[in-house]
């Protein structure tokens, strides 16, 4: 069970509305009364708790669930399993219990309001439905939408516009951008800070101005102490449904389309687009004015210094085909265990 110092259960409910909330068929019909409170990890059975068992090399784990418990599968699933617990039958089962989790403990939120201790410009628009925590700064002109919510600490710079049902985390700090609805911003994020541009010269360096902006679709998700780069003159875009890791960077005129994924401490260089649907394993670096095609993926640790063509798999430093990366890993393994031989 989630530690209840940080997470309070809505629970709890019917296994019949859990069905229904889930898309789920429940195996046995006659059990649609009994309830359930919480959710649980397949491998630490619970009284009362949801699980999902989403494969067969899983089965093992059912016989130790009570009868007081339920848990997610799918039909193939269902049809050898062995177990007292109540079975709910879904397509998908790790996305319904995803959905039912979150129903049960939804992010905790600050109070209705404003706190007293936030600092807001009188020219700045809050909708009444919006959550100001403590401490947050609201610079002149700035828009937060319906029911978003900001969190402490939080600065929302001059003339920044935040779309309904966003959720800025603490500490997260906001200049010069667009933001579309139903974002999620994480602790210490910043966004629109100015971009790395310089020339240099016989005297020494001169810093481009940025005058741009960055501009944040719906439905994207920012990790904890990313950074976003301001445009020089136009726009660095995030596009709609995109979800960008912890400790991500990307730097100015950046465009990236929709539904990517971009993992940990990956960083992508100036002027750079990514069109819809690429995935970005943790530690990946990509170059300057590169174009990476739709529904690339790209490998951990790997080092693109050219473009990638729609539906590229990429590995290795400097990035080649993904079959060619595994290739070379393998010949390069036999050199090592030859020198280890003395041959």
């Amino acid at each position: 069970m989630p530690d209840s110092r940080f997470f309070q259960s809505t629970g709890p409910l019917a296994l019949s509305a859990l069905a229904d909330r889930a898309g789920a068929r429940l195996q046995d019909a006659a059990r649609a009364g009994s309830v359930i409170e919480t959710v649980a990890p397949l491998h630490a059975p619970e009284t009362g708790a949801l699980s999902f068992c989403d494969h067969r090399r899983h089965l093992a784990a059912l016989s130790a669930w009570p009868a007081t418990s339920a848990i997610l599968v799918t039909a193939e699933v269902a049809a050898v399993a062995k177990t007292e617990a109540a079975l709910l039958i879904a397509p998908a089962p790790t996305v319904s219990f995803a959905r039912l989790a979150r129903q049960f403990f939804p992010e905790p939120i600050p109070p209705q309001g404003i706190a007293p201790s936030a600092v807001i410009d009188a020219t700045a628009e809050v909708d009444p439905t919006a959550r100001i925590a403590a401490q947050v700064s609201i610079g002149r002109g700035a828009k937060i939408g319906a029911s978003t919510v900001v969190r402490a600490g939080a600065v929302i710079g001059d003339g920044v516009e935040i779309g309904p049902n966003g959720d800025i985390g603490a500490l997260v700090s906001l200049h010069y951008c667009i933001l579309g609805a139903r974002v999620t911003i994480l602790a210490g994020a910043r966004i629109g800070e100015a971009g790395f541009g310089f020339v240099t010269t016989p005297t020494g360096v001169v810093k481009v101005p940025q005058l741009g902006i960055v501009e944040i679709g719906d439905d994207v998700e920012i990790g904890a102490n990313a950074t976003i780069a301001r445009a020089t003159l136009t726009r660095t875009v995030i596009g709609q449904g995109t979800m960008i890791d912890n400790l991500v960077h990307i730097a100015h005129n950046v465009h990236i389309g929709k539904g990517c994924i971009i993992t940990a401490q990956c960083g992508i260089s100036g002027s750079t687009v990514l069109e819809d649907y690429v995935v970005m394993g943790g530690q990946t670096g990509i170059a300057d004015h590169l174009r990476v095609g739709r529904g690339s993926r790209i490998a951990s640790r790997t080092g693109l210094f050219r473009d990638a063509p729609a539906g590229s798999s990429l590995g290795g430093f400097p990035a080649v085909p993904i079959r060619e990366w595994h290739r070379q890993s393998a010949f390069l393994l036999k050199v090592g265990q030859k020198k280890g031989t003395g041959e």
